[in-house]
């Protein structure tokens, strides 16, 4: 009985012994590589975005590891795709944090999806950095995650007060229930409402509305002087729709892509738009040597990302040591532009005026 007993604890000890073992496996060494995750939607509706942030991020590792990393540890990145899902970004932060034990994470890039995380970001203590927007309302902490993305109520306040500015008193707002849109939308029409101008409609659609006919009609038949389009979902549908019901007014927007540009040729003309300014023209000519192609949108605010997290890597490559140092964060000079965020966590970044004309976007002034 004594020897079972003996060989019992034996065998329990062998046991722990090995899931420890198992558990650490993973966890970065004091002189092994420096693990760090980005969570990306690598397929589905926004696999573009997600490809275009993978290679800026991975041109910034590329950059780091061959000057050395940090006292020679090099940056190991780890790729979740979440596919545009917040469910999916939830298992996928839960994988690289308790099984790859990563020291911080990249990303997600959409709204919906880094909301979700928030509080598991709060509760972990992860240093987090995304290429993304959340309202200052739904973050726990303003420090973390830092945002590399200009904030989305005051871009649509800037293109409120421009659209004003060209005299334009009377405008119909046509949106999606999205989060990003909503306030896009939402705050295009309270800043103009504020400017004293008149928004004479706004509809704000389901993001998959299959028929955008009834809204517009709506819209249009307020007589509105412009039309802001702050969805990019329903843009293609909603634009389409504007004109072949023979609209003659101003159409403007918000960041728009040369997706939609190219899908939209056939019947946009003169469409104006605020988006990110174009990126550093070195930043440009890297990527496009790299990749064979320009940088389109999230390239650059990832390739920033990726690097402000290396700042504080080389400075305390622990996890609590980056984490303090988020707490002081304030400004960062990137190939996005001058990055600040204000006291009160909002992120500003160097926004331009565009137009949209038979499938070609052009740069037409600063504006801010």
């Amino acid at each position: 009985m004594f020897k079972k007993l003996i060989w019992t604890i034996i065998i329990v000890v062998i046991l722990i012994a090995i899931i420890l073992s198992l558990n650490n496996k993973n966890v970065s060494q004091p002189n092994g590589p420096i693990k760090i995750a980005a969570l990306l939607s690598l397929t589905g509706d926004a696999s573009a975005y997600g490809q275009n942030a993978q290679r800026g991020i991975q041109l910034a590792v590329d950059e780091f590891n061959q000057k050395g990393g940090v006292d020679g540890r090099q940056v190991d990145m780890i790729y979740e795709d979440t596919a545009g899902d917040p469910k999916k970004t939830l298992s996928a932060y839960q994988l690289v944090t308790t099984v790859d034990h990563v020291t911080a994470v990249l990303g997600p890039l959409n709204q919906n999806e880094l909301s979700a995380v928030i509080p598991l970001i709060d509760r972990d203590q992860m240093p987090v950095i995304s290429p993304d927007y959340v309202p200052v309302q739904n973050r726990v902490n303003i420090h973390d995650p830092i945002l590399v993305w200009m904030d989305a109520q005051i871009e649509a306040e800037r293109m409120a007060r421009y659209v004003f500015d060209q005299g334009i008193r009377k405008v119909a707002v046509i949106g999606s229930q999205d989060n990003w849109e909503s306030t896009v939308s939402n705050g295009f029409a309270d800043a103009f409402s504020v400017l004293g101008g008149t928004i004479t409609d706004r509809e704000i659609v389901l993001p998959d509305s299959a028929d955008m006919k009834l809204p517009v009609t709506k819209a249009l038949a307020s007589s509105p002087e412009a039309v802001f389009i702050g969805t990019y979902y329903q843009f293609v549908n909603s634009t389409k729709t504007i004109h072949d019901l023979g609209y003659g007014g101003k159409l403007f927007g918000i960041e728009v892509d040369n997706y939609l540009a190219q899908q939209t040729a056939g019947w946009v003309e003169n469409l104006e738009f605020i988006g990110p300014d174009y990126y550093s023209s070195a930043f440009t000519q890297d990527f496009q040597k790299r990749f064979a192609i320009l940088p389109g949108l999230y390239a650059g605010q990832s390739y920033d990302a990726a690097n402000i997290l290396f700042s504080f890597l080389t400075k305390d490559a622990t996890q609590e040591g980056i984490v303090e140092q988020m707490n002081d964060f304030k400004s960062y000079q990137g190939v996005s532009g001058s990055l600040e965020i204000n006291a009160d966590g909002r992120t500003t970044l160097p926004t331009a005026l565009f137009e949209l004309q038979n499938g070609k976007v052009s740069r037409i002034s600063d504006l801010k």
